[in-house]
């Protein structure tokens, strides 16, 4: 009978098997000139090269008698299969994103709507680009379930998902310029050129005006950030398409909050502020036609409520007493305004951006309007020449190559996690150096590797816990500070 190998021998099985099937996939890009299909190859033996060297460093750390010191809430083994459920969930998306554009496993409709979706986020994430928020990145379209973003720190790459109904309605690419506002936050938000431990203490502490907010909408902070940025990539239509989605819940859900999005009944209110303020800072030619349009959507969406049972208070996670719409409404409505005067006060009065819509000053049929504004975008970005990514130094550095605007960073080391500061880390640990629980942590999270679906179970402070919930996050409660104190991540 074949003696069985031992649980460690087994461990280091698997993991190899996983970097193999990424590497022996990543091959297959040298049979590939360029377009989509390469760059996810590319991206795949990046990822490789990545995962090799994560699980590397945690075994030469982490084994008994490894010179890291210890943290009993994450055992060796935990870690160890947190990386690998990683790995197999960026292979499984990277082959998704090349199969569904395979004619074998795909249709045209399908393969239209994906090369439309590509053009529309290059169009969503230039605008940040363009302002120094974030480096040159390649984003990656593929079909699931329901929208999202999966955040890479090894290439230069974002991958969104979105519905297949898309194939269908091009309104359900509006995600698009949301989902791309999770990437915008996640990098200028979260900073691992320093000390893990600080920057959790630093965003415990109160940050400038931050003891005027309640915990409740802090832990919606990410959200609010993405539906702004939604609205100043798409303007009103965005409003618009999240009202529809809005309506296809059911009506207690308008004042169920999950501690994390915004409240249903009060989220459309952030991208209405978000059109005034565009109209009151943007350029003087749209000002009319997005104020119009901000009238209609507030109308709206009044009526919206009015029809559902007019909900007039909820009860925020985590708390007993509830709290009245009205009062929650005003804070949220203030808190855009804040958001909108810091970091983001350049986009909106951006002349250079052109929204996916603006509205039509005196037109009584808005909604027709919004979206044939949307759909002419559509037409206007279809079939731009999109960035790649691509292997420069003899196959070293992975870069991103055929950008359209100026931008810093975009590239990486292969293997790299893109931060110069973990990277040494990594490497120290790796060569037997002792290292604190802080220091290893902060390689295992390489920055928001880990941050969504399929995630580690140890969450970046980025990510908020609701007063009174529950987290195996070492750090509960922890809530990040306002915008004006970010430090932008270092490449």
């Amino acid at each position: 009978m074949p003696t069985q190998p031992p649980p460690a021998d087994r461990s280091i099985q698997r993991t190899e098997a996983l970097i193999d099937l990424a590497a022996g996939l990543g091959r297959r890009s040298a049979n590939v000139e360029t377009g989509r299909r390469r760059t996810a190859l590319l991206t795949l033996r990046t990822l490789a090269a990545f995962a090799r060297q994560q699980f590397a460093f945690l075994r030469a750390g982490l084994a008994p008698g490894g010179p890291f010191a210890s943290d009993d809430r994450f055992p060796l083994e935990f870690l160890l299969e947190a990386t690998s459920r990683q790995v197999s969930f960026d292979v499984d998306v990277l082959l998704r994103a090349i199969s569904h554009r395979d004619e074998g496993s795909s249709t045209p409709a399908g393969r239209a709507t994906l090369a439309l979706a590509d053009s529309l986020a290059l169009d969503a994430i230039e605008l940040a680009v363009r302002h120094g928020l974030v480096e040159r990145t390649v984003l990656l379209s593929y079909f699931q379930k329901s929208p999202t973003i999966r955040l890479i720190p090894y290439a230069p790459l974002a991958v969104i998902g979105f519905d297949f109904s898309a194939t269908g309605d091009n309104a359900r690419l509006l995600a698009i310029a949301h989902e791309t506002g999770h990437h915008v936050y996640r990098q200028i938000t979260v900073n691992y050129a320093g000390n893990v431990d600080a920057q959790i203490e630093a965003a415990a502490a109160p940050a400038p005006d931050a003891g005027s907010w309640p915990a409740w909408l802090l832990a919606w902070q990410e959200e609010i950030f993405a539906d702004i940025y939604s609205a100043l990539v798409a303007g009103p239509v965005a409003a618009l398409g999240l009202q529809q989605i809005i309506q296809t819940g059911m009506r207690a859900s308008l004042v169920i909050d999950d501690g994390d999005h915004p409240l249903d009944a009060l989220r459309p209110e952030i991208l209405h502020a978000t059109l005034r303020a565009m109209a009151a800072q943007g350029p003087a030619a749209r000002r009319k036609q997005l104020t119009a349009a901000a009238d209609f959507l507030d109308q709206r969406w009044l009526e919206i409520l009015a029809a559902r049972g007019a909900p007039v208070a909820f009860v925020p996670a985590g708390e007993r007493e509830a709290l009245p719409l009205a009062e929650a409404g005003a804070l949220l409505r203030s808190f855009v305004t804040e958001t909108l005067g810091s970091i983001l006060a350049p986009l909106a009065a951006d002349s250079n951006h052109v929204p996916w819509s603006e509205g039509m000053a005196g037109e009584r049929d808005q909604e027709a309007v919004l979206y044939a504004q949307f759909d002419a975008t559509c037409t206007r970005v279809a079939g731009r020449a999109l960035p790649e990514l691509a292997l420069r130094d003899r196959g070293k550095v992975l870069s991103v190559k055929g950008y359209p605007v100026e931008g810093r960073g975009g590239e990486r080391v292969v293997g790299g996690i893109g931060d110069a500061y973990l990277d040494e880390v990594r490497a120290a640990g790796i060569g037997g150096a002792a290292l604190t629980a802080t220091e290893w942590k902060a390689v295992f999270l390489a920055g928001d590797w880990v941050t969504e679906e399929g995630g580690s179970g140890i969450t970046p402070v980025t990510r908020r816990v609701p007063p009174g919930g529950t987290t195996t996050y070492p750090y509960p409660g922890v809530y990040p500070p306002l915008y004006p104190a970010v430090v932008p991540r270092r490449r």
